[in-house]
């Protein structure tokens, strides 16, 4: 077993991708172009241009996200629990007003389950506002 750590004190400044006050770390690597990272965005956050040679899944462990996506416009934000799947070559933004903490995975393809039962359950004590 390897132990991963995802602290903020493990990850490093993100100088590229048009990022202020983003953080971001790699954490693992499957076969098949498969990569997990974890990504830290400080209160007012921005990250302009996320690379899109993957599909990637967003994935808010803490905190708020807000994704605003070009060829569809549109503007949604994400709260720790939730997460979202962008196809490859969909350019986005992300920014973050209070904060927050993402895991990332990254694909040539990947493809969403139907949403279960439990779609829209929070976890015990969140503010969503």
């Amino acid at each position: 077993m390897d132990i991963i750590h995802f602290t903020l004190g493990a990850a490093d400044p993100l100088d590229s991708h048009q990022a202020t006050a983003a953080r971001f770390l790699p954490l693992a690597e499957g076969s098949g172009n498969v990569h997990l990272s974890c990504l830290h965005l400080e209160e007012n956050g921005t990250i302009t241009a996320p690379s899109t040679n993957y599909a990637a899944a967003l994935l808010v462990v803490r905190g708020r996200i807000t994704v605003t996506t070009f060829h569809t416009p549109m503007r949604i934000d994400i709260l720790g629990g939730m997460g979202c799947l962008l196809a490859k070559d969909e350019p986005y933004s992300l920014t973050s007003d209070r904060g927050a903490i993402l895991l990332i995975v990254e694909s040539d393809q990947l493809i969403a389950h139907e949403p279960g039962a439990n779609c829209g359950a929070r976890w015990q004590g969140d503010n969503v506002t």
